[in-house]
């Protein structure tokens, strides 16, 4: 099978939508199938030495949070670039100029097509208009829901990750065809065994975390819908209790500067450290310095790192957000929590024993198994196989 996968983000850029993107290339690559990725060039970036990753040349995006994005101007005229691709199927990940290519090849060459819905884009009218989301927030959430909808429409189905956004989409009345398909990672390289004591001990010391130190991390874009703010307001607080424990922050974003004045604001430098970002292949090591997972976001799609988390054998303390119920078992894999004063009692009772951190590390890596990038990709070749098998019918005279 001749797969086309349309996205706006790909290496070198990252994201949660890229790393997916990456490991479902290497599965379906893996199952013998013949993948292409079109996808702009990178910031900085001159050439592609990947044979089936499909540069196309676009124009920076004049907004700070999307420094790194390019838009393809007049994205159509790729059109026979495509059509020399000889593709069975579509896979658009994205709702902008690359994802416009695929919707027109789609329709031009009568070729079936999936859309991934990785971010529904009423929960971030700020990156839509500002000005928009303060003064008519209404209108905000209608503009951003067309967004998606020109996709769901169109497309022979689309994927969304999870039931959370499965009944958003039906709740906000969606145009389209809809199915669940979690979207898979490579978990080994975040299981323990994937490190010696040597390569954990020596971030140990690069970190200065010292014998006796709580640690806690997030991994993460620092960016408004993260909620970070209230995961250090919280720890701030439990740390007064409990002053041998460290916070890291793994990920930049655009508010990273905002969210360092912020930790500054209540003298919080010297135990809550923000790391900037980390390799793909070094965050899965990272995992394996923490005692406990945070996070406070109610905006996820998927929740990605949340599984490498607990792949890592990590307990996670997250925010309850519904889209979490398919894998997080509440005082089996992780604990939930609400508002900032439920996060700060539960660390003091990991402290104080109250809580069994070893029972969750027990539970955390299995409850992640169906989320293998061999999983992944299977179920997609599945719906691929299903959706040209619809297509032929309908070419069939009646």
């Amino acid at each position: 099978m001749r797969i086309g996968i349309f996205s706006d983000a790909y290496k070198p850029l990252i994201s949660g939508v890229v790393t997916s993107i990456e490991t479902l290339k290497e599965g379906l690559e893996q199952l013998g199938h013949e993948v292409y990725v079109i996808t702009p060039y990178g910031p900085n970036q001159k050439e592609e030495l990947d044979p089936h990753v499909i540069r196309l040349k676009g124009i920076r995006v004049p907004k700070k949070g999307l420094k790194d994005f390019r838009w393809v101007l007049f994205a159509k005229r790729y059109l026979k670039l495509v059509k020399k691709l000889e593709l069975d199927v579509i896979h658009i990940h994205t709702e902008f100029s690359v994802g416009q290519l695929g919707l027109s090849a789609m329709k031009k060459f009568n070729i079936p097509a999936v859309y991934t819905l990785h971010t529904s884009y009423q929960d971030y009218t700020h990156y839509v208009s500002k000005v928009m989301t303060y003064f008519t927030p209404m209108i905000a959430k209608r503009i951003a829901g067309m967004i998606n909808n020109k996709y769901t429409k169109r497309v022979d189905m689309t994927i969304v990750p999870t039931k959370k956004i499965y009944d958003k989409m039906i709740k906000l009345k969606h145009d389209g065809r809809f199915t669940i398909i979690p979207s898979g990672i490579e978990l080994k390289s975040f299981y323990k065994e994937s490190y010696s004591d040597e390569e954990v001990q020596a971030l140990k010391d690069k970190l200065r975390i010292k014998k006796d130190d709580f640690v806690a991390i997030i991994v993460a874009r620092i960016a408004k819908e993260k909620s970070i703010e209230d995961l250090v307001d919280g720890f701030v607080e439990f740390h007064q209790s409990y002053p041998k424990s460290v916070f890291f922050i793994v990920g930049d974003g655009p508010d990273r500067v905002k969210l360092e004045n912020h930790i500054r604001k209540f003298k919080g430098n010297d135990f809550i450290k923000t790391l900037g970002f980390v390799s793909h292949d070094q965050v899965g090591l990272y995992y394996q310095v923490a005692d406990v997972f945070l996070n406070a976001s109610t905006t996820e799609t998927q929740g990605l790192t949340y599984v490498e988390a607990l792949a890592a054998s990590l307990p996670i303390v997250v925010r309850y957000d519904d889209v979490f119920d398919s894998f997080v078992k509440h005082g089996e894999n992780g604990i939930f929590f609400k508002q900032t004063s439920e996060l700060v009692q539960i660390l003091k009772d990991i402290q104080e024993q109250k809580i069994d951190l070893n029972i969750l590390k027990e539970n955390a890596r299995k409850s992640v198994e169906p989320y293998s990038k061999e999983q992944y990709a299977k179920n997609l070749v599945k719906l691929y196989t299903q959706v040209i098998e619809e297509r032929n019918e309908k070419k069939k005279p009646k």
